[in-house]
């Protein structure tokens, strides 16, 4: 076993520990998970990427489109077809929050591709989304049923933020769990962690995104009354 092991199953045991809890990092004097850093890193690139996209692509759209207006339009019209298809007519909003979380979830998870931790392997970043989620179905359930009906219906779905957040923070664990794993034996870590890697990191991205989008919107449509 020895010689198909880095190190001794203490060892295994201790990398999969820091894989879980990594060490903060000091910024300023302030303790700060790297998950934490890389959703900051990733907030800054959105915003600079959607203010240019903004004042510079949109400007330009045209009647007939361009590869990239195409994919634009395309990508709003499937989340907004999503939340139509769920929640009924009149949820502009519903579908832009969706296409917003799915992104975030999405890049987040891409986002180790560069190297950066996941921001999703932070139970803290699973826990945000999934109330920020469970808040929105809420008010809309208080909104389309009343404050009796809409307070019932809340507590009916108390465990959305439960099971949006572990499954969310699993699904990336997982895969973070596997590849340290993988890099502890030896056969196994010259060529195969590159493959791996990719591989568990598009599938979360697009899988996690996708689900949470889907679900969020099936909850919403609950909310509304289009169950």
């Amino acid at each position: 076993m020895k010689f198909m092991l880095l190190a001794d199953i203490a060892s295994v045991g201790e990398k999969l520990k820091e894989a879980m809890l990594p060490e903060p990092v000091s910024v300023g004097g302030l303790k700060l998970g790297l998950s934490y850093l890389s959703s900051l890193f990733l907030v800054v690139v959105l915003l600079i990427v959607l203010v240019i996209f903004r004042l510079v692509a949109v400007p330009r759209f045209k009647n007939k489109p361009g590869k990239l207006q195409l994919f634009a339009e395309g990508l709003v019209s499937f989340f907004d077809k999503m939340a139509g298809d769920s929640a009924g007519k009149n949820t502009n909003f519903i579908g832009c929050y969706i296409l917003t979380a799915a992104t975030y979830i999405c890049l987040g998870t891409l986002i180790e591709l560069l190297g950066l931790r996941p921001v999703l392997s932070d139970i803290n970043a699973c826990i945000a989304l999934a109330l920020t989620a469970y808040l929105q179905i809420v008010i809309y359930g208080f909104y389309s049923r009343g404050p009796v009906k809409g307070l019932a219906h809340s507590l009916k779905e108390i465990t959305v933020p439960i099971s949006f957040s572990f499954r969310l923070f699993g699904s990336i664990l997982s895969g973070l769990m596997v590849m340290e794993l993988v890099y502890s034996f030896l056969w196994l870590s010259f060529v195969v962690p590159a493959v791996l890697s990719v591989m568990f990191t598009l599938f979360h991205a697009f899988i996690q995104s996708y689900v949470f989008a889907t679900l969020s919107s099936l909850f919403f449509g609950d909310a509304l009354g289009m169950e």
